[in-house]
């Protein structure tokens, strides 16, 4: 019996675990943003938009395509819209916070989970 009384905790402790990444992931929304910068280009065809990369201290650190997440929040001076990305978004300032994978490509890719325009 001591090894079903195991078995049977193993789903609590999945479920435990999973709150802990899912807590993890709305914290790293309230941090601030891992992209900022300026929109510099448009990508219709994959619905990404070129940042140039600025880190704290204006310090550039390159561009990066970015495009939302199935589920990702836009906000457009200060309005949350449901429209996708667009070319009429070039030469704004942007601030994005990413779900953590970029793709090692030149420039990277990934996907904002929030994205902040200016």
């Amino acid at each position: 019996m001591p090894i079903v009384r195991r078995l049977s905790l193993l789903p609590v402790i999945m479920l435990l675990f999973t709150l802990g990444c899912t807590e993890k992931s709305v914290e790293q929304v309230k941090e601030k943003p891992h992209v900022r910068g300026i929109i510099k280009d448009f990508e219709e065809e994959r619905g990404q938009v070129l940042i140039e990369n600025k880190e704290d201290g204006g310090v550039e650190s390159g561009p990066i395509w970015i495009s939302l997440s199935k589920n990702a929040e836009l906000i457009i001076e200060g309005q949350t819209v449901t429209v996708s990305l667009d070319e009429t978004l070039v030469g704004r300032s942007a601030e994005v916070w990413i779900n953590g994978v970029i793709a090692q490509s030149y420039p990277p890719q990934t996907k904002a989970v929030k994205m902040v325009i200016h």
